[in-house]
């Protein structure tokens, strides 16, 4: 009997032991220190998970409200979409914006606790209801940092029984702020073939968009001037009034559409005899703005414009345009463009030389973004 005893004494404490041990090691894992750079941004979710990396901003939601969605760029996780009403703590180390329901806007260093949000500028921190932040975006305390760029540049020369050389050139820039978007857009492109020039045309575009709503945009002014030697334009002028609207807008797609009311001044290079050496014409503008991340590492991209005047000053004309871009190294990619360019009536030079309707070009190239 003693020595039953003793047996059941033994094995209930090392039960005991290993019960504890165990305790010991799951509290050690629910207490688990997350190491936080001074540069990350974090958040804790009110389930307790821990995330940190950077927040990009708000994701356009059809309605402002507590149900309104950020995007967070994880360390581990990737791009993440987390409701606002799920966070029970958010920090920043970098500077931001916010547009309040009543439409004013303010900026500063970020938190969010007790579903309160909290913005702190020059030591002065000031508090607002999460239920009354309309968009939050990723600001900068130099205007500079409100811009990206991007450089294409596409070079393919032949030597043989044909010389080719043909070069594209584009520059892109936009400006985002939490109430407006800033578009330009240059553009020249030259090619010979055996010494006889086969393409030459250069293009500006610029465009500014207010945000009415994380939706809705106005465009006061969008700007596009275009000299083609082989459209037999000297130069042409549009300018456009538009509204427009963000069909889709989170972390992974991008599409949005505007259309509008327009002016358009063209001067030929030349014409026939008894023909108007310029034409102008009143013109309705539409734009469609896609981009898709298919991976991780391409980015799809379509850009349509449709400019539609009168039958003298050129008639309708659609510029359709394919991107697929391919992460290389750090900021530089592949590129890769299609572009159909089609004008419903094109005008005769002086030797009755109509130019085609449709231009067809397929670009390679390097794209950097600074």
């Amino acid at each position: 009997m003693k020595i039953k005893l003793l047996a059941v004494c033994i094995v209930s404490s090392f039960y005991h032991h290993y019960a504890l041990a165990d305790e010991e090691q799951t509290q050690q894992r629910k207490s688990q220190t997350v190491f936080i750079d001074e540069n990350d941004d974090w958040l804790q979710l009110k389930s307790g998970e821990v995330i940190k990396g950077e927040l990009t901003g708000t994701i356009k939601e059809e309605t402002n409200s507590f149900d309104q969605e950020i995007e967070f760029d994880s360390d581990d996780l990737g791009d993440q979409e987390i409701e606002l009403e799920d966070i029970a703590i958010l920090e920043t180390a970098s500077f931001f914006t916010i547009r309040t329901a009543s439409g004013d806007v303010f900026d500063g260093y970020l938190s969010i606790r007790d579903e309160q949000l909290y913005l702190t500028n020059d030591g002065e921190e000031m508090a607002f209801p999460i239920t009354d932040v309309v968009s939050i975006y990723r600001g900068a305390e130099k205007d500079s940092d409100h811009w990206t760029t991007e450089i294409f540049f596409g070079l393919d020369i032949s030597k043989g029984n044909t010389d080719e050389f043909s070069l594209l050139g584009e520059v892109e820039a936009e400006r985002n702020t939490v109430g407006s978007r800033t578009k330009l857009k240059a553009k020249h492109e030259n090619s010979k073939t055996n010494d006889k020039t086969t393409a030459n045309n250069s293009s500006f575009d610029g465009s500014y968009d207010i945000y009415l709503s994380n939706r809705l945009f106005f465009r006061p002014l969008k700007l596009s001037v275009l000299s083609d030697e082989f459209q037999n334009i000297e130069y042409q002028v549009n300018a456009s009034m538009q509204m427009g609207y963000f069909i889709i807008a989170n972390s992974q797609t991008e599409w949005d559409v505007s259309i509008g009311p327009g002016y358009q001044y063209t001067d030929f290079k030349t014409v026939e005899e008894g023909e108007s050496g310029d034409a102008t014409s009143n013109t309705l503008a539409f734009e469609s703005n896609f981009e898709y991340e298919l991976t991780d590492d391409i980015d799809l991209s379509h850009t349509y414009n449709l400019n539609w005047a009168s039958n003298d000053a050129g008639g309708a004309r659609h510029t359709n345009e394919l991107g697929f871009d391919i992460d290389l190294v750090d900021d530089l990619e592949l590129s890769i463009k299609a572009v159909w360019d089609h004008v419903s009536d094109t005008k005769a030079d002086s030797e009755g030389v109509v130019p085609e309707k449709d231009d067809y070009k397929f670009h390679f190239g390097l794209t950097y973004e600074i």
